[in-house]
């Protein structure tokens, strides 16, 4: 059985996108009441965000709540649509403590981000800002896939 099975992917598609019961989040910078949590928990409405612009160092980190084959992520800033990461790296890690080099880098186009790397297995995903705007960063809903 390969992984996308394994993980309720099926067949033939892309990546599986993992539930996100238990996950918890937490970032560098909450704006009001746009806490990390909002952007695990499903709602159009609710979202994070930095409350100040992006600045170079941000950062957001999401616990999946154990160590799972980890191999895209997205981050979706809905309806603040110039609120997405204009630069970012992503980093993995088994244990929250041990981060080693970024898996991937880049420059958010649009609303939704998507990134993909390598297949890892990792607990914990860290997203660090490497842009700026005078937007806030924000991410309605991020998702983790298999």
């Amino acid at each position: 059985m390969d992984l996308l099975n394994a993980a309720g992917g099926g067949t033939g598609g892309g990546p599986a996108l993992l539930p996100r019961a238990g996950w918890t989040a937490s970032a560098s910078a909450s704006g009001g009441s746009d806490v990390a949590a909002n952007m695990l928990d499903g709602a159009a409405g609710s979202r994070w965000s930095t409350g100040v612009p992006m600045a170079a160092g941000q950062s957001v980190t999401v616990d999946t709540g154990a160590v799972r084959p980890l191999t895209r992520i997205t981050m979706d800033s809905g309806g603040s649509a110039g609120d997405y990461a204009r630069g970012y790296q992503v980093f993995l890690s088994s244990d929250g403590a041990s981060w080693g080099s970024a898996v991937a880098t880049g420059s958010g186009t649009g609303a939704l981000v998507t990134v993909d790397f390598p297949l890892q297995n990792a607990r914990y995903v860290k997203v660090v800002q490497t842009g700026t705007s005078t937007s806030w960063w924000s991410i309605v809903e991020f998702n983790a896939y298999s």
